[in-house]
């Protein structure tokens, strides 16, 4: 097995002309896409402020965020799942209608002052019900590459999906914090369900259009095949680990960056710094897509985790606000780097079946890294010296994620039963 950041799996034959992204997928599905994952990336910050300025503490408000957070790691390998056995639309229309319900009851908790237990359970069904648009286009992308044979098609198209889920990073935050502030917390939430409704609506309009052109199992399939219901972890656990550095690479330079500018009296630049991170983060996986074509996975993904650690330990140096920006763009550089590798070999690994699956397990490394940064970082705020070391161990498991790639091997698609992930089918095979 090379260890190359291969094209998908494509049909045999002479290849396709290179297209571009708009032509491959369509302008609606790169639209609305985009605008289906920028609700999910509101929520947090924005029940975070929603409950600390309705007056129940931000203590409260952070254990909300909590709570959407394990919710979104519990939820997202069985969305995945669900899209995968049933496609995409009937699962997205679902989770949808589900989160909706999830942030009214938030708001109906909140300002009945229910118990916080019943507010916390609601929060978690909003994070368990994130219809994972991110995941499913990057599912979409695997399954149009394979359709057209397209050489490059996979990685230029992860590249992109990395730049636009940065772009929900950035915007996602401060677009909550603006209408709160502006609107104040129970205006800003009803618009909050409004663009949940919204934008993954538009991306549920437009999977209805492309119903017929998505694949998935059959009551054939499930009769005749139960082994594709066994996904193979082990090819997965590097590119696992490299989405989880990332998130508390994230997740602990946010609550650094917090800690820092809250020590120095500068509030009001912890976003726009940490927003320099989502930019160099965008910045590399477009150019990565566009400029890498071969060369070792392996090697990239260590190069991304070395830029982690470097980034962090600037920040950790405690410099001033352009220097903390420089080197959160550092930081940002190896993130992406390491998304977009991550992504490609795992969509390399990925059984046919099962790409919505593999893509919602990395996402939840992901959320689960951001908030075990977060929660890392925080133990550590009392001491600004320490507060970004846990961001510095997020770049050393970007490299041990780098040598694990290195070392493993290739697994098959369907294993033993050991190191599995076992879905048990639900649909009756009489």
């Amino acid at each position: 097995m090379t260890d190359q950041l291969a094209p998908s799996r494509a049909p045999s034959g002479a290849p396709a002309a290179r297209l571009s992204l708009p032509a491959a997928g369509g302008l609606p599905f790169l639209v609305t896409a985009l605008a289906g994952r920028i609700p999910s990336s509101m929520i947090q910050l924005g029940l975070l402020m929603f409950v600390a300025s309705s007056g129940l503490g931000v203590g409260l408000g952070g254990a909300t965020v909590a709570a959407v957070g394990i919710g979104t790691a519990v939820g997202a390998p069985l969305i995945g799942r669900g899209v995968d056995r049933w496609g995409p639309l009937p699962v997205v229309a679902v989770a949808t209608a589900v989160q909706v319900t999830g942030l009214l009851a938030v708001l109906v908790a909140t300002t009945q002052d229910a118990a916080p237990w019943l507010l916390l359970l609601c929060a978690a069904v909003v994070g368990a019900a994130n219809p994972q648009v991110g995941s499913i286009a990057r599912s979409r992308w695997s399954h149009l590459a394979r359709r057209s044979g397209g050489p490059d098609l996979v990685r230029r198209a992860l590249g992109y999906e990395v730049a636009a889920d940065e772009l929900g990073f950035v915007v996602g935050p401060v677009a909550a914090g603006l209408l709160v502030a502006l609107l104040g917390p129970v205006p800003a939430l009803w618009v909050l369900v409004g663009l949940a409704v919204v934008g993954q609506g538009a991306f549920a309009a437009y999977l209805w259009t492309d119903r017929a052109a998505w694949p998935r199992r059959t009551r054939t399939d499930v009769g005749t095949s139960q082994s594709v219901a066994r996904l193979d972890l082990r090819p997965l656990l590097a590119p696992m680990l490299a989405c989880l550095a990332v998130g508390i690479a994230f997740g602990a330079t946010q609550t650094g960056l917090t800690a820092l500018n809250a020590a120095r009296g500068t509030e009001e630049l912890t976003g726009l710094v940490y927003a320099c991170a989502g930019v160099g983060s965008g910045i590399a996986s477009l150019a990565l897509s566009r400029t890498v074509r071969r060369g070792s996975v392996a090697a990239r993904v260590v190069a991304g985790g070395v830029a982690v650690l470097v980034g962090a330990l600037g920040l950790a140096a405690l410099p001033g606000a352009g220097g903390a920006a420089a080197w959160a763009v550092v930081l940002g550089v190896g993130a992406g780097t390491l998304l977009v590798s991550g992504y490609a070999r795992a969509e390399q690994v990925a059984p046919p079946g099962l790409v919505a699956s593999t893509m919602a397990l990395l996402a939840t490394a992901l959320v689960l890294g951001v908030s075990g940064g977060a929660a890392a970082a925080g133990a550590l705020a009392g001491s600004l010296t320490h507060v970004f070391w846990p961001a510095a161990a997020a770049g050393v498991l970007g490299v041990a994620a780098g040598f694990g790639l290195r070392t493993g091997r290739r697994a098959a698609s369907v294993v033993a039963p050991d190191a599995v992930l076992d879905f048990p089918d639900t649909v009756s095979t009489k």
